[in-house]
């Protein structure tokens, strides 16, 4: 493991902008550490895709209030973002991509002391990717808690789960009137599936669906900071053009999905999962349906373990109600982080 560190200067003395490359396994990762040293607590972020990037999470009122509390650790895993590497299609792996992250876990502590509290935040892909970590390295034993935002950690469940929410949810709102001839295509295509026989097609088609149905719910409210700073964040922050990225993205996509992470089911040994866990979930979570948090919760076998829906949320909290999402975190960091 060999280290890069970029630091911002003139910054005041317990704020930090730290840009970290991490070389491991053929791989150059990079971070970047935003905020509040002096808290002694990390979070690093594992982002969402597969094919996404830290950056997309380091924008809006959320990160701000975040940061001002924390460090925030934005990073880009193998084949992402503006990580870059020179390594083989046979090592861009979920198991590979757990080691990673498990030496960005290594990486902190080693550059900000032993003694620092680390967290490990997954949202969406990077709940499939963060557990299967837990589960599958050594990682567990270095931190302090485990934060699952709509994370995917049990993709056949979450498809069935998704089917159960469409016409649930679209019969509902076909009797209020809203968008009713919409909502009606996707029950009457959800209605079809068999949900004891859904290919990597059809897993597909949920999750088109799934975004599509967000946006049919009115009462989802939106941070304007991180909308924005979502789309920008790739040429501003990441220092990578838009098109690079989603290049990469894309290719490391696929070489996921041969690696079969469409298979990835893992609720059935959550009971493993030891640390303390909080699940952050938006009540309107097509992608990944709020059901697989409430079926996790007694599942997990840490102390605590906190389930905290977002009422006017769909599948990022963090930019739907980002002060609320952010009050939860910092109350269950302030809870469980070591002395």
């Amino acid at each position: 493991m060999s280290l890069l560190l970029l630091t911002l200067a003139c910054a005041p003395e317990d704020v930090i902008d730290d840009t970290l490359y991490l070389r491991t396994d053929g791989a150059d990762l990079r971070l970047r550490a935003q905020g509040n040293r002096a808290a002694d607590t990390f979070v690093l972020v594992v982002h969402g895709g597969p094919g996404g990037n830290g950056a997309e999470y380091n924008s809006g009122r959320y990160a701000e209030r975040l940061e001002s509390e924390l460090v925030m650790v934005y990073y880009d895993q193998r084949g992402q973002g503006a990580s870059t590497g020179n390594y083989d299609a046979a090592d861009v792996t979920i198991q590979q991509l757990s080691d990673d992250t498990d030496a960005a876990v290594d990486l902190l502590r080693a550059l900000y002391g032993d003694d620092i509290s680390v967290y490990l935040m997954g949202h969406s892909w990077g709940g499939t990717l963060g557990t299967w970590a837990l589960l599958h390295t050594d990682i567990q034993s270095k931190l302090s808690g485990w934060i699952e935002a709509d994370g995917a950690h049990d993709i056949p469940r979450l498809n069935q789960l998704a089917i159960e929410m469409f016409i649930e949810v679209g019969g509902a709102e076909i009797d209020a009137g809203h968008y009713p001839n919409r909502w009606r295509e996707i029950v009457r295509w959800a209605e079809g599936v068999d949900v004891d026989n859904i290919t990597e097609e059809i897993g597909g088609e949920i999750n088109r669906y799934a975004y599509d149905a967000e946006y049919l719910i009115d009462t989802i409210t939106w941070d304007p900071d991180a909308t924005v700073g979502a789309l920008v964040g790739d040429t501003v922050r990441s220092g990578v053009s838009p098109l690079t990225s989603a290049w990469a993205g894309n290719t490391t996509s696929g070489l996921l999905l041969e690696d079969g992470v469409e298979e990835v089911a893992l609720a059935d040994r959550l009971d493993e999962v030891t640390i303390p866990t909080l699940l952050l979930w938006g009540r309107y979570d097509f992608v990944v349906p709020p059901a697989l948090a409430e079926e996790a919760v007694d599942a997990l076998g840490g102390d605590p373990v906190e389930l905290v829906l977002f009422e006017t949320s769909g599948h990022s909290p963090m930019s739907n109600q980002p002060d609320a999402y952010a009050d939860e975190m910092l109350s269950f960091i302030e809870q469980t982080r070591t002395p």
